[in-house]
């Protein structure tokens, strides 16, 4: 009798220990790695495969809990990401790489967003611009220290476009519209993907804005990418692995379905609308659906065009320290299989 009551408290605290041991597996299976994403700007409708990766579940397949934040330029994300403030960041390609050579940056592109730079400059057809070399005799209005700076040298160079010949007016982002409507400057350097801010209120004032993108003008390098932290990448593989397969998922559906992706994209942010963000999401496609991730699928890096990219912008910004190709980018985070585009 002792013996069989013995044994019978024996299963039950058994039975007990093992459910507490389940439990905590459970618990730990489902527990979600909270991350901050930061992207290069104020949160528009490019980003919006971002907001899908994150409704429809990419994330947390991953195990990932991401919380996607405004930008204040590519510089600002740069900095950001290097010193912990963020985990994961976009960022323009040129900026990535004039901060790892000139400030040592620790970090590295991780998955290509745009296989071609959208940087470029915006511009009013009234002005008689039809080409860089109209440019000479005009006000141009830039942000100083803007990703869409650091490329500016090479642009006029490779278009024999005279720096000296033009005025640059150093204003903030918020200014370029005013601005370029008042005709107080004939053209701002700016983000081609940022035209439809620009087209209708000039349309209202009966004027026409037009842009030429520096990818269209001898300049085909690349643009916006991911970026992590050599330590995150050393010490969280499978989390930048995770992160970058749900991104590129994210994006897969934002060119599938815009309209779904413009919604999902606006559940948190409200405020964006919902016709200029499909407009912006559709104005990054020629930039992001290249050649490239046609073949190779979403986030592809191609070595030879990344050494070009690191190049260019070696001479543009005058390095300080003598970087190699793999100081900037890996690719070893890709999807496998690749994340192909949806027909």
């Amino acid at each position: 009798m002792i013996a069989s009551r013995s044994n019978r408290c024996s299963r039950r605290l058994r039975t007990v220990a093992g459910a507490a041991l389940l439990a905590l597996g459970a618990s730990s299976a489902f527990a979600q790695e909270k991350l901050t994403f930061a992207v290069d700007w104020i949160i528009n409708g490019g980003h919006a495969g971002y907001f899908s990766a994150v409704a429809n579940g990419y994330f947390k397949q991953e195990g990932l809990d991401v919380t996607i934040v405004r930008g204040q330029g590519s510089g600002d994300t740069v900095k950001r990401v290097a010193s912990g403030g963020a985990d994961f960041g976009q960022a323009d390609a040129g900026t990535v790489i004039a901060n790892i050579g000139n400030s040592d940056v620790p970090l590295k592109m991780i998955a290509m967003v745009y296989g071609n730079a959208s940087i470029g400059i915006m511009y009013t057809a009234e002005s008689g611009i039809k080409t860089p070399k109209d440019l000479e005799g005009r006000r141009v209005a830039k942000t100083a220290g803007s990703a869409s700076m650091t490329l500016f040298p090479a642009f006029l160079d490779a278009n024999k476009v005279n720096r000296d010949k033009i005025t640059e007016v150093n204003v903030t982002g918020a200014s370029f519209l005013p601005l370029l409507l008042s005709r107080q400057v004939d053209a701002i350097v700016d983000q081609k993907t940022n035209l439809p801010r620009y087209v209708k209120p000039a349309a209202a004032q009966g004027l026409t804005v037009k842009s030429m993108a520096y990818s269209e003008y001898g300049l085909g390098v690349y643009g916006n990418a991911l970026i992590a932290t050599d330590r995150m990448i050393a010490e969280k593989p499978k989390v930048v692995a995770g992160f970058v397969r749900a991104a590129m998922r994210g994006l897969a559906d934002a060119f599938a379905d815009p309209d779904a992706a413009v919604a999902n994209l606006r559940k948190s942010n409200p405020e964006v609308s919902a016709e200029i963000a499909k407009e912006q999401l559709m104005g990054i496609a020629e930039f992001v659906l290249v050649d490239d991730v046609r073949k190779h699928g979403y986030g592809y890096m191609d070595r030879a065009k990344m050494e070009k990219t690191r190049a260019l912008i070696a001479d543009a910004v005058k390095l300080k320290r003598n970087l190699s190709t793999d100081d900037v980018y890996t690719a070893q985070f890709l999807p496998k299989p690749p994340v192909m585009p949806k027909k």
